[in-house]
């Protein structure tokens, strides 16, 4: 399969090229960054492609999980005068920072689920509780802070050069700007966070961490989170039921926000063409056919 994979990404990307061929001789006279530009793109294409293809098949077996060939990840293929390489990440098992908020207006559940995954990642409850505080204050609609938060007020008196948008956020990078975070403390959230459209709440089971297993089902220990995501290597979980069957009895959850399909990921494809070399990042939202595009990065 991965070969298949690797044969499609550079067919993808050979097509991308001889269609757009002229436009591109054109517009920037064959420049390398343009070459490599097409060949990410094309590399995103196969993203789409493969996964419009994997939801004919989920149809089937009901679940989303690691063993599809969408979490193959494709190393550098040659393409003429460079190559190629991408990977998809499935979004759908993260918590969604943007989902802090419902409507605009701080929502308590889901605040207590990121306060439990930041104190399993060992976080002090009262600097888990300012975060968690100080996010929402900057995504919220209002202006008025949390008991632990910051709105406008503050960040203007700390001279800060970017203020709240209280809107949802774009991209989990903008959390630095965000009273108390760091780049050392978004590294240790990174796996177990994204920032997706605040009506996505729900996580999948079959693709989450450990650690956001134990934030969404209260008093479910870590170490027992860690054996269910271990068994996941040969179990896939085919409904919310045969995953809560593994839980402890004094363990308590929301089933309204456990799943086991997958609807948002990151594609990301890689190009060199040359000297040239492009990172391209697109967030692709899976509910129909073929993907949509919902947001597109140059890296």
């Amino acid at each position: 399969m991965a070969i298949l994979t690797v044969a499609l990404v550079a067919a993808v990307a050979s097509a991308v090229i001889a269609e757009h061929g002229s436009a591109v001789e054109q517009l920037s006279g064959r420049s390398d960054q343009a070459q490599a530009r097409w060949l990410a793109r094309g590399a995103v294409d196969w993203a789409r492609n493969v996964l419009e293809f994997d939801l004919k098949r989920a149809r089937t077996s009901g679940s989303d999980h690691f063993g599809e060939e969408w979490a193959i990840r494709v190393p550098a293929t040659p393409v003429d005068e460079g190559d190629v390489s991408g990977e998809i990440e499935d979004q759908s098992g993260r918590f969604n920072i943007n989902s802090l908020t419902d409507n605009g207006v701080a929502d308590t559940a889901t605040q207590a689920i990121f306060q439990r995954l930041l104190e399993t990642l060992r976080w002090q409850p009262r600097d888990a509780q300012m975060l968690v505080d100080a996010i929402t204050d900057w995504i919220d609609t209002d202006s008025n802070p949390a008991s632990n938060g910051a709105e406008r007020d503050w960040y203007t008196n700390a001279k800060q050069k970017v203020m709240p948008p209280n809107a949802p956020i774009i991209s989990i990078k903008e959390l630095l700007a965000v009273r108390g975070m760091t780049n050392e403390l978004l590294e240790q959230l990174r796996p177990h966070i994204t920032a997706l459209p605040p009506s996505a709440r729900t996580i999948n089971v079959n693709t989450a961490s450990a650690e956001v297993l134990a934030a969404y089902v209260e008093k479910l220990p870590l170490a027992t989170a860690q054996q269910i995501a271990n068994s996941r290597k040969t179990l896939v979980f085919g409904g919310v039921d045969e995953f809560t069957k593994l839980l402890p009895t004094t363990s308590s959850y929301n089933a309204s926000l456990l799943s086991v399909r997958s609807y948002y990921f990151l594609a990301t494809g890689r190009a060199r063409w040359g000297d040239a070399t492009t990172h391209m990042q697109v967030l692709l939202f899976r509910n129909g056919k073929r993907p949509d595009i919902l947001r597109e990065t140059l890296l």
